[in-house]
């Protein structure tokens, strides 16, 4: 899912990211992927990600992606989107097993197609567009029209979540599971 989630971000968030090998995890005592995208995306440096700082990064990464300047991405080109965005200096990730491979494979392939509306084989940034802005929206947890590094989903086993999930920011941890009954 985290292929999916980096494209979306990268999307919103295409990155991007789609964007769309697995991300590497993070360097020791470096930042997660999300918050080095987060980086890359926050142009003026203030903490915030705006909708144009977000258009922006995509445009960029699409326009660096499309290697024929057709206007529109392939499904090679898109599996293409990824490529550059490890940090200078980061080990090179290690090499999926087959499974693992084919796995992903068959993921870029399933959002290649689900962000391919005119089913043409291309997709164009216009169509990438509104999967964009929704997920920006979705991201943007208090509507002020900017996503901060708390609206960003948090990974890894956390009290009360499951792997993926995210808690509205400064909600209290879910409750335990109640206790079962003893007979």
């Amino acid at each position: 899912m985290k292929l999916v989630q980096t494209l979306a971000f990268g999307v919103a968030l295409l990155g991007s990211g789609a964007a769309l090998a697995q991300p590497a995890p993070p360097p020791p005592g470096g930042p997660a992927p999300s918050a080095r995208m987060f980086e890359q995306m926050d142009a003026n440096h203030d903490g915030r990600v705006t909708w144009e700082e977000s258009w922006a990064f995509i445009t960029s990464r699409f326009n660096a992606a499309d290697a024929d300047h057709s206007g529109g991405l392939t499904l090679q080109e898109f599996g293409q989107m990824r490529v550059g965005m490890r940090p200078e200096g980061a080990p090179p990730a290690r090499t999926p097993s087959p499974e693992r491979t084919e796995r992903m494979e068959r993921m870029r392939a399933a959002m290649f197609r689900s962000l391919d509306a005119n089913s043409d084989g291309i997709i164009t940034l216009a169509e990438i567009q509104p999967f964009a802005q929704a997920h920006f929206r979705a991201m943007d947890a208090n509507g002020d029209g900017a996503v901060t590094r708390d609206e960003l989903p948090q990974h890894g086993p956390r009290e009360g979540h499951r792997r993926g999930e995210r808690a509205a920011p400064g909600a209290p941890a879910a409750p335990a599971a109640p206790a079962t009954p003893a007979r």
